[in-house]
């Protein structure tokens, strides 16, 4: 069954790059009306929409809030599996400078299936750089599409925040104003004055949340022979740039949210056992409502 008008679907929840047997990796739909719109393109994102009861030769835009691989892995599959399938609408890839040298890395890759076909004489596949268009942008850039306005700010997920606008990749945020509602989704990020700034009094807030002393446990028992000064940078990426639960629930109260989903949650994170404590620590600074992000839930 397909998705009602503007209902926000978690299509991934996982954090990686580790494998999450629980969640799949980062992925998002955003109905604007009856027209889907695909946030990040994590491994596996193809076979979620399809679970979620979305064609993905209907996707028409895909947002990319950064270029880790556990955001973009599925984009080879889905410029192939619409070649395959003889698209020929437009798919606008929107993401931060550095997308296009992405995609055109993917566009290369998919000569050799393209040229091969399907075995059939006088049959042939459009190339993906016939209906793929790339359009880069920036913080502050404001994108209109049928009665959706998408706006984005740089977060901390690369860089401090006092280094914003420096020279450097961008690791971006996203705000939808849909008629009826608004949804902000952070991606990754840590804690964040224009984050805060620009979700002020959304309906829906998506965030990440991690658990550095978990991932921390995880790293040290996974990888006993790392010498402690890289431990220790780990953690203070970890710390500086992704949201604890507190944060969490600090930004949704700080942005007047009236519901905040937790997602991007690594292997051991919040699993059915630990999810109700994690909603402690985000009710310990945010009184609305709090859920923890399941893959294929609609909100």
């Amino acid at each position: 069954m397909a998705p009602n008008p503007s209902t926000f679907t978690t299509l991934g929840t996982g954090g990686g790059p580790m494998q999450n047997p629980l969640r799949s990796q980062p992925a998002h739909l955003l109905m604007n009306g009856s027209k889907p719109v695909l946030i990040d393109c994590g491994e596996g994102a193809m076979g979620q929409l399809k679970r979620a009861g979305v064609e993905f030769r209907d996707v028409a835009e895909i947002f990319l809030t950064h270029h880790h691989f556990d955001h973009i892995g599925s984009l080879f599959a889905c410029f192939g599996i619409n070649m395959m399938t003889m698209r020929r609408t437009p798919l606008t890839v929107y993401g931060p400078p550095g997308t296009r040298q992405i995609v055109d890395g993917l566009i290369a890759a998919c000569a050799v299936p393209n040229a091969i076909g399907f075995g059939v004489p006088g049959q042939s596949m459009p190339k993906v750089e016939d209906f793929v268009i790339v359009q880069e942008i920036v913080p502050g850039d404001v994108i209109e599409l049928d009665g959706l306005t998408v706006r984005n700010c740089e977060n901390t997920h690369y860089r401090q925040e006092n280094e914003a606008g420096t020279e450097g990749f961008l690791s971006l945020s996203f705000r939808f104003d849909l008629a009826d509602r608004s949804i902000f989704l952070t991606g990754d990020t840590g804690e964040c004055k224009a984050v805060e700034a620009l979700a002020q009094g959304v309906d829906l807030l998506v965030g990440e949340m991690m658990d550095a002393d978990l991932t921390m446990r995880m790293v040290r028992s996974r990888n006993p022979d790392v010498p402690e000064a890289q431990i220790q940078k780990i953690r203070e990426h970890i710390a500086g740039h992704h949201l604890s639960a507190e944060q969490l629930g600090d930004l949704a109260t700080i942005a007047g949210a009236r519901h905040v989903v937790a997602t991007h949650l690594p292997p051991g994170l919040a699993t059915p056992q630990t999810a109700p404590d994690y909603v402690a620590r985000i009710a310990s600074r945010f009184s609305g409502e709090i859920s923890i992000g399941e893959d294929l839930k609609q909100y």
